[in-house]
């Protein structure tokens, strides 16, 4: 009989249990997001700001420097970082060319430079600079 009666509280305090849990309603359609919005970390879809994109420029800005300063192989390393963050930014392989041929390697210069030809020969500018780039492969080969 005692075993009934601990066996019945048990299951009227499941009951009661189960009764108090929480049932969390679906947020309306027109109230999501309307928490967050407002949060330092959020960035609007129509700004136009691409991350990577912007990482990649950042990343090319210092390769630059660094062929600037005579240091190619820094400069490599941060261009391959640039492109995997962007591959269709032909500056990148401009640039790419420009420490390849740096280091007097016209094989691996001359594959960059076809590859910034690909995206930036559209433009007259990176036209000029492209073709001066590969007379300059031509010198060292």
């Amino acid at each position: 009989m005692y075993r009934n009666v601990s066996l019945f509280c048990i299951i009227v305090f499941m009951a009661f249990l189960s009764g108090c849990t929480l049932v969390r309603q679906p947020t309306p359609p027109n109230k999501l997001g309307e928490d967050i919005e407002g949060h330092p970390s959020v960035i609007p879809g129509d700004t136009g700001v691409n991350a990577r994109s912007n990482a990649s420029a950042a990343l090319l800005v210092i390769a630059c420097e660094r062929l600037d300063h005579n240091k190619p192989d820094d400069a490599i390393d941060l261009l391959e970082r640039a492109i995997a963050l962007d591959p269709k930014e032909g500056r990148i392989y401009y640039h790419l060319a420009r420490s390849w041929i740096m280091k007097g390697n016209a094989g691996q210069a001359s594959e960059f430079n076809s590859l910034a030809e690909i995206y930036l020969g559209y433009d007259p500018e990176w036209h000029k600079k492209i073709s001066e780039q590969k007379n300059d492969i031509y010198q060292i080969e």
